[in-house]
């Protein structure tokens, strides 16, 4: 009988410890922040201008899709607040998605994602993992992706199936 007591006590003692590990996994980011304090890329700018590229070296299978955008974050479902501003910037022939003067809820399981406007985020295009709730940081955007078409930003928390925030991209007027 010592045996299956013991038993039970260490299978017991093994459940407590997951269940304490997963709820801090899940509670901690309420209470602690990752702060960020990205610099700009190397060699950029904002886009302020039309590529130089000649059309007749364009491929004109693609449309040209328009490279300055800029938008606004907005606080996400229920309680998550979020806010901060979004814009292209172009270093060395990439084009990145830069957050500034970012802040959002801190949750686990954070995404940038670009959404179509009234499509799910799972069906969106996932950019990466959130570097931090906090801050100023840049994300490097694939090259086939049309912003004039996934022109939401949303920040995603996988683990709770929630949109912590999203901003809008529009295109600049010239």
């Amino acid at each position: 009988m010592k045996t299956v007591r013991n038993g039970s006590k260490i299978i017991l003692a093994i459940v407590v410890v997951g269940v304490l590990a997963l709820s801090w996994w899940l509670v901690s980011p309420l209470f602690l922040n990752q702060a960020v304090d990205e610099e700009l890329p190397p060699s950029s700018s904002t886009i302020e201008q039309e590529d130089e590229t000649p059309a007749s070296e364009t491929d004109k299978s693609e449309p040209a899709t328009p490279a300055d955008f800029s938008g606004t974050f907005v606080d996400g479902e229920k309680n998550y607040q979020t806010s901060g501003k979004i814009k292209t910037v172009t270093a060395d022939d990439a084009l990145y998605l830069r957050f500034e003067d970012f802040q959002t809820t801190n949750g686990p399981d954070l995404f940038v994602y670009l959404v179509e406007p009234g499509k799910k985020t799972a069906d969106g295009i996932r950019i990466g993992a959130l570097k931090g709730n906090q801050g100023d940081q840049n994300y490097v955007l694939p090259k086939e992706v049309d912003l004039t078409k996934h022109s939401r930003v949303v920040i995603w928390c996988r683990t709770f199936d929630a949109d912590f925030g999203t901003g809008d991209l529009k295109a600049a007027s010239k």
